[in-house]
């Protein structure tokens, strides 16, 4: 009877302690998994330097710059992970020593004499979906935290113009039948949220990275390879 009891005891033992285990196990995934807040919706904005690759050799290029304003608004899955949306008027700036010869046949050639501060301009609406992941559990919207945000954005072309001053006089020509109407980009920021920094308040909710761009800037024949790079610091309010 001992012995009968004895098993009893042990298989009863052996049952409750792994219920109990997996049962104190799920309570954390719970918590974990379970969503800090409902939604987060910023206001950003950004600013940074662009790098222009396969620019042919005889095009000389100086600095360029973007410019970035809009909304974004964070949707939580968990404690660890969340989607990311946002929808951004962006203004581009490149300084490239060429001029376009529009026709049957759209090219660029060298600045002649006497044309100079040539510029591309481009204005785009661009929406981006994007996942966010946190270093620590993100319990609030004030808790401080550093994480990794990546994924695709898509633009479209709303103007592209060339400017230059020549004989004194500011010229402006369009740009839009040599320009491709959409961009297909992709992006990898780091980021910050709450109070991070004491000393440098200003990083605190911002993000800071690339983006990289598939598509060519350009579609003329010998600018086709033209492709943007973008760093950029985004500010969110």
């Amino acid at each position: 009877m001992k012995i009968q009891t004895i098993k009893k005891i042990l298989v009863c033992f052996s049952i409750m302690v792994p219920l109990a285990m997996f049962n104190s196990e799920a309570q954390e995934l719970r918590k974990t998994s379970k969503k800090p807040y409902k939604s987060q919706t910023y206001f950003s904005f950004g600013a940074g330097v662009s790098f222009l690759q396969g620019v042919p050799d005889n095009f000389y290029q100086d600095g360029h710059g973007n410019v970035q304003i809009g909304l974004m608004k964070e949707l939580p899955f968990n404690k660890r992970l969340s989607f990311i949306t946002g929808l951004e008027l962006e203004r581009l700036t490149y300084n490239l020593d060429f001029f376009p010869v529009l026709g049957e046949s759209n090219y660029f050639i060298q600045a002649p004499d006497g044309i100079k501060y040539t510029r591309v301009f481009q204005n785009s609406l661009n929406l981006s979906a994007q996942t966010r992941f946190y270093f620590r559990e993100n319990n609030s919207k004030q808790t401080p935290n550093i994480f990794i945000q990546t994924g695709l954005r898509g633009g479209y072309n709303l103007s592209t113009t060339f400017t230059y001053r020549d004989d004194n006089q500011n010229q402006t020509i369009s740009l839009s039948e040599v320009a491709s109407p959409f961009n297909f980009q992709a992006e990898l920021m780091l980021g910050f949220k709450g109070n991070y920094f004491k000393k440098l308040e200003i990083l605190n909710a911002s993000t800071f990275g690339l983006t990289y761009q598939f598509n060519p800037l350009l579609q003329a024949g010998n600018v086709e390879n033209i492709r943007p790079i973008n760093l950029t610091w985004r500010f969110l309010f």
